[in-house]
């Protein structure tokens, strides 16, 4: 379990931020699947005799071959973000930290926080937003303030 340096309660930018990040956990194995497919729909239309205009006249990419690239990195991008969630979420945090986790940002389930408390057997609010901060801190330590 990681402890944070300084306990700074975040904001509601910075908060709403991180559980977009707690909720990709979830989504980013079915993206990362989806965007590989595509990449591979892409590279077997791809045309081998590509030559680059010397002007680009709009931002979209001009080939087939620079749509492919572009697609591999985001896969890259993705994945190495997936990393992240996964080291966090095995090695990081407690088994409380998890549990919520799972039963909060899970997008499968829409739960609110009250539904979660009685789920997890917490009857103070105080304990509960205590352990939701630290989780949301955490996930900001490493992720900071964009989405």
């Amino acid at each position: 379990m990681q402890e944070r340096l300084f306990e700074t309660r975040l904001d509601k930018g910075q908060r709403k931020a991180a559980g977009k990040h707690l909720k990709e956990y979830f989504t980013l194995p079915s993206r990362i699947a989806s965007k590989t497919a595509m990449a591979e729909l892409a590279a077997t239309k791809m045309t081998p005799g590509y030559v680059p205009s010397e002007v680009q006249t709009h931002q979209a990419p001009s080939s087939k071959v620079e749509r492919h690239a572009i697609a591999k990195s985001e896969i890259e991008v993705l994945a190495m973000r997936l990393n992240i969630l996964h080291r966090i979420y095995m090695e990081l945090i407690d088994d409380q930290q998890r549990e919520l986790w799972d039963l909060l940002y899970d997008p499968r389930y829409f739960r609110k926080d009250e539904a979660v408390m009685q789920m997890m057997q917490i009857y103070s609010t105080n304990t509960y937003y205590g352990i939701k901060n630290k989780l949301l801190g955490i996930i900001h330590d490493h992720f900071g303030d964009g989405y």
